[in-house]
């Protein structure tokens, strides 16, 4: 019994430190282009607000990218960012998802 308990205190603790380490990572999905693609990376950023974090700000949608891609790109080049409307009108109201498109320098 007392080996469950550790087991199981050890895993809730170790998934706080993952998510207290992997900063940006909780906040995007990171995939990598189709090939014959200008840009290197596709990073779907989040739609929810946050401190310091306004997905409708540009600034903060393109700094939440880079600090996304920061293990995998050095020199990450923002190249574009498409905006994707899940709302049907009169039906449902939702935020837009946002996507910025990376390649790597």
């Amino acid at each position: 019994m007392k080996a469950v308990v550790a087991t199981i205190a050890f895993s809730v603790i170790s998934l706080g430190v993952a998510n207290a380490r992997d900063g940006a990572r909780d906040t995007a999905l990171i995939e990598p282009a189709s090939s014959g693609s200008s840009h290197a990376y596709v990073v779907h950023v989040r739609n929810t607000y946050d401190i310091g974090y306004n997905p409708e700000v540009k600034g903060d949608r393109l700094r939440m990218a880079r600090k996304a891609l920061k293990g995998q790109c050095r020199a990450a080049r923002i190249v574009g960012e498409n905006k994707i409307n899940r709302e049907i009108w009169g039906i449902t109201s939702s935020l837009p998802d946002y996507i910025v498109l990376v390649k790597c320098s």
